[in-house]
């Protein structure tokens, strides 16, 4: 009982004592808050991207080259473990608009993805993406995809647009074909709903440009910021006038085709066995000039750029938990060098060495006890209100801590693992123990004879 009453005055004897707590405390507080920012954008970046691709994908390796995408989706469903397919197209438009915050001279371009509506609500989440927008502007904005794409909805949305005095670019005989935007293009780019845009695009039937007028009828927010701002979703049978995607022959061609797989098998294993399948299929059908990809392997880069730097920041930020363990053994050994009368006296009062090294240990102890608990409470606290702090920030100062178009997501996300926390606290842990035990030792070793003639 004793050596903790003396372990307690030892530890209050001195204020620079606390200066190791307050570091301890510091670097768990700093590590769980930039590892929990760290997974949770690692995590939402995947979710997203996987939400935006498919658990597989088939793709052309010519511009716009798969032929009669209907009769490979056919082959590809009949392999084990695939549940649906979506034909898609991908390519890059030009489009110019007069309304909003442009003019018919900018010219710019965007990624044109063009999809079957019904067959994509079984691969991908496009209903979910339309639903996350929010433009309390426009309370009239339809959010179901069978009808964003309608004539009868781009006549709602021009007649909507003369009421608001947006002008389209042109008096149109016969209302233009519609299209969707990201929300961010309607509030970096004013397009409102009825807009006009005049789109440019390459066609593979003609080999030659070619130039259509849409109108934006709706706008999906899927949290991508690249995605939101610079892609434009086309419906299948509007594009295939526009960009000519029936050839010649009388046969259709397409980029590639999405596929959905079963839930429980969407480990990377599976994934991986049910490309392999379908590319045995494919072979065996004589599909050429093709490709399968997991969604991983679609954005294999980035997903590994962000793993890798998870894990150099980890290690860089833990350089601090050795700084701390180094502070706890100056501060404890300058203690047992201050206290070495006081040891003296306990030594021949009765006390063993292993009461003497335990009085320090338990010093050690209750320090790094003290500051994981500290710690862990302010970077978990703090950590969860991040976003607030972003907020504040932007509007105190005007500076942009976390902003979109660099990081992809509009907002900070944060994702707390067991396996990151015990990674912060074993370690604090045992540089902890390792840095109390040495003066510890040290002090049990004195001679009493000597420690009481100590001045």
């Amino acid at each position: 009982m004793y050596r903790w009453f003396i372990a307690h005055r030892y530890l209050f004897s001195r204020i620079i004592t606390f200066a190791a707590l307050v570091v301890i405390a510091a670097s768990t507080s700093l590590l769980i808050v930039i590892i929990s920012v760290m997974e949770g954008f690692r995590s939402e970046l995947q979710a997203r991207i996987r939400g935006t691709s498919s658990d597989l994908k088939v793709e052309s390796t010519d511009f716009i080259a798969l032929r009669e995408p209907d009769k490979v989706s056919a082959i590809i469903e009949k392999v084990p473990g695939v549940n649906a397919t979506a034909p898609y197209v991908e390519t890059i438009v030009f489009y110019r608009t007069n309304v909003g915050f442009s003019s018919l001279r900018d010219v710019q371009h965007r990624f044109l993805r063009v999809l079957d509506v019904e067959r994509e609500l079984k691969v991908g989440e496009l209903q979910k993406y339309l639903e996350a927008v929010e433009l309390p502007r426009f309370p009239w904005l339809s959010k179901d995809p069978r009808v964003v794409f309608s004539a009868e909805w781009a006549r709602k949305c021009f007649d909507k647009a003369q009421e608001l005095e947006v002008k389209p670019m042109a008096a149109p005989a016969a209302i233009p074909g519609a299209v969707l935007v990201g929300q961010e293009a309607y509030v970096k780019l004013g397009l409102y709903p009825g807009a006009q845009l005049r789109l440019t695009a390459y066609s593979p039937r003609t080999q030659e440009p070619t130039t259509g007028e849409f109108i934006v009828t709706g706008y999906f927010k899927t949290g991508l910021y690249e995605v939101d701002s610079m892609t434009i979703l086309m419906e299948r049978g509007e594009a295939k006038n526009f960009l000519g995607l029936v050839l010649d022959d009388g046969r259709e061609t397409a980029s590639g085709i999405r596929i959905d797989v079963s839930p429980e098998l969407e480990t990377e294993a599976d994934l991986e066995r049910i490309r392999s399948s379908v590319e045995a299929a494919l072979d065996r059908e004589g599909v050429t000039f093709s490709r399968a990809v997991t969604w991983r392997d679609e954005r294999a880069t980035l997903l590994g750029a962000v793993r890798v730097e998870k894990g150099i920041m980890s290690i860089i930020l833990g350089m601090i938990i050795l700084f701390g363990g180094l502070m706890m053994f100056i501060i404890l050994t300058l203690l047992v060098v201050e206290k070495t009368r006081d040891l003296g006296v306990l030594q021949s009062l009765g006390a063993t060495p292993h009461s003497i090294a335990s009085i320090f240990f338990r010093i050690g102890v209750a320090l790094c006890a003290s500051g994981l608990a500290i710690g862990a409470m302010h970077g978990i606290g703090f950590a969860l209100i991040v976003n607030l702090v972003q907020r504040w920030i932007k509007l105190l100062t005007g500076y942009e801590v976390f902003p979109p178009n660099v990081y992809y997501i509009d907002h900070i996300p944060v994702r707390f693992q067991a396996a990151d926390l015990l990674w912060i606290i074993v370690p604090t842990v045992l540089v902890s123990l390792f840095s109390s035990s040495i003066p510890a030792i040290r002090a049990s070793k004195k001679d009493p004879v000597v420690a009481l003639r100590y001045e």
